[in-house]
């Protein structure tokens, strides 16, 4: 089996995205051209939107493994990504900073794509979540 690198694709409602790939920049010195990112622009088509996602995955990864993170499971972004997924396409919905930045870790040091460990990365990210008032009680 052949090793291989992979790609990071976020897709997200409005510019949500854009704040994603600023705060990967600020916390990783990272290059914008590590990342690709696609905002559904408000009023944008479905069709036109699923056009723009293929586009990406043709011109860039037509013969690369993917992770595309989308914000909103159930979202537009997430299903019209749904059409895309396959063996070197994995998908993950719901994703907030933690997993965004698990995941460009991962690039970032070249983990193979057959090393990668996305379930991981996923638990990670549900428990990076704290209710601060639950958590700290005063007295």
């Amino acid at each position: 089996m052949e090793e291989r690198d992979f790609g990071v694709l976020l897709l997200t409602h409005g510019e949500l995205a854009k704040g994603y790939e600023s705060a990967l920049k600020l916390a990783l010195n990272m290059e914008e051209s590590q990342l690709d990112i696609l905002c559904l622009k408000e009023g944008e088509g479905l069709d036109e939107f699923g056009d723009r996602i293929e586009a990406v995955l043709d011109e860039k990864y037509r013969d690369e493994c993917v992770v595309i993170l989308l914000d909103l499971p159930g979202g537009t972004p997430a299903n019209i990504a749904l059409r895309f997924m396959s063996e070197s396409r994995k998908l993950i919905a719901g994703i907030n900073l933690v997993i965004a930045l698990e995941v460009m870790i991962e690039k970032l040091n070249h983990t193979l794509w057959e090393d990668l460990n996305l379930d991981r990365i996923v638990e990670d990210g549900k428990n990076s979540i704290v209710y601060y008032n639950r958590l700290v009680k005063k007295g």
